[in-house]
């Protein structure tokens, strides 16, 4: 809802969604995103309807994360009236709902303590998430194109992880994700450094290593 009122009212005050490349860039992201989540509800996700009106049925996650990891990269670029205080209200509901499903196989789950320190992790890794804003420095182009490049993959990473734990998998440690976003994020938050310092980024990339150290030391801690 947030994205589509940021175009409406980009829109209907007068500003080009193709002004710049930057905008062009964000703006398209914002439509296939958007689309592609629709077209992943209607076709893939329409077995959880049956679900929902059959308690006997199963629900079946793994498209419906797919399809929100989609949507998720429409929130992934900042445009022309974003609304933030919206866009964190409806990422609380998301944590709300991944912090319900890790409740639900708590009972079941033969480590406790990994699976919350997986949930921590995942919100952790979720917050160091880069979201693009335009740039003025003078490798502009490039840090574009690392932050564009850097937070679709990000997000491919996250709804793996996410994938992993609504399939009751307590355990979101392995190495590729962690080192990804350093990958990623390092980089971005060096380069605009002069500009702006991300501090938001850079104290979730810097708490997604520490509980990934400590989730991952734990494991291996109590592994047979």
């Amino acid at each position: 809802m947030e994205r589509s009122v940021s175009v409406a009212l980009t829109l209907s005050n007068g500003i080009n969604l193709y002004g710049n490349a930057f905008d062009g860039y964000a703006y398209s992201l914002v439509f296939v995103s958007i689309i592609g989540f629709l077209v992943l509800l209607i076709l893939k996700c329409r077995p959880n309807i049956k679900a929902i009106i059959k308690p006997n049925e199963d629900l079946r996650f793994d498209w419906l994360c797919i399809a929100g990891g989609v949507l998720l990269l429409s929130g992934m670029v900042h445009t022309h009236y974003t609304i933030s205080g919206l866009q964190f209200a409806s990422y609380g509901i998301w944590i709300l709902g991944i912090l319900l499903k890790v409740i639900s196989i708590h009972h079941k789950t033969e480590n406790k303590v990994l699976l919350w320190l997986s949930f921590a992790y995942l919100v952790a890794f979720s917050m160091a998430i880069p979201v693009m804003y335009q740039s003025l420095i003078e490798a502009h182009v490039f840090f574009h194109i690392l932050e564009a490049v850097g937070s679709i993959a990000l997000v491919g990473a996250f709804t793996y992880l996410l994938l992993r734990i609504f399939k009751d998998n307590g355990d979101l440690f392995p190495i590729w994700p962690i080192i990804l976003a350093i990958v990623v994020d390092v980089p971005l938050i060096v380069l605009r450094w002069n500009e702006e310092i991300n501090f938001f980024v850079l104290i979730f990339i810097a708490l997604s290593t520490v509980l990934y150290i400590v989730g991952f030391s734990y494991k291996m801690k109590k592994r047979p």
